[in-house]
């Protein structure tokens, strides 16, 4: 006696075709369940799904990663356009006019003018990769407005109003002392 497809082939209700093609599909089954996957499509979907929303999310991240790095770059461009607009070319001069940047001393060779009004906080210094920029007062306001991280020094503009409970108002301190 032969196998029950052999019977079946000689009874005429199969086809050899027929037979090679239901081995194939039964070895296909077992070595499926060899490594493990499964023949459940609703498994299939639920990770095709999953696969789907990891990328949906990797994209989203992507393109607030891109968004951020624009904004910067419009920003810089803004920065610097404005730098470059307003900055004040005549002020070179015999003093020296000293400030801090990044824990060091820095000083630009200014005239008498520009160094009171750096004191007094009519003009400013800003930076902007490695170049210091001097700057009037509003200039300097619209770009601190844009970030604080490039203005390197602008000085408060002082009150000309006088305390009244002073009692050394009548005395004026005098201010071109050079050390």
């Amino acid at each position: 006696m032969g196998s029950l497809q052999d019977q079946l082939l000689k009874s005429g209700l199969t086809t050899e075709h027929k037979m090679k093609v239901a081995k194939t599909t039964k070895r296909k089954q077992q070595k499926k369940k060899k490594k493990g996957a499964s023949s459940n499509p609703s498994d299939l979907q639920k990770h095709i799904e999953k696969n789907k929303l990891e990328q949906q999310q990797k994209a989203e991240a992507l393109n607030q990663a891109k968004v951020v790095e624009q904004k910067e770059k419009e920003q810089i461009a803004r920065v610097k356009q404005i730098l470059l607009h307003h900055n004040q070319s005549e002020i070179k001069g015999e003093l020296t006019f000293n400030f801090t940047y990044e824990n060091k001393i820095k000083d630009l060779d200014v005239n008498e003018v520009t160094k009171n009004a750096l004191a007094k906080g009519r003009l400013a210094i800003c930076v902007l990769e490695g170049i210091f920029y001097v700057l009037n007062d509003e200039p300097a306001r619209k770009i601190a407005e844009v970030d604080e991280k490039y203005i390197v020094l602008h000085a408060l503009p002082e009150d000309d109003k006088k305390d009244e409970d002073d009692p050394y108002a009548d005395f004026e301190v005098p201010d071109d002392l050079n050390w």
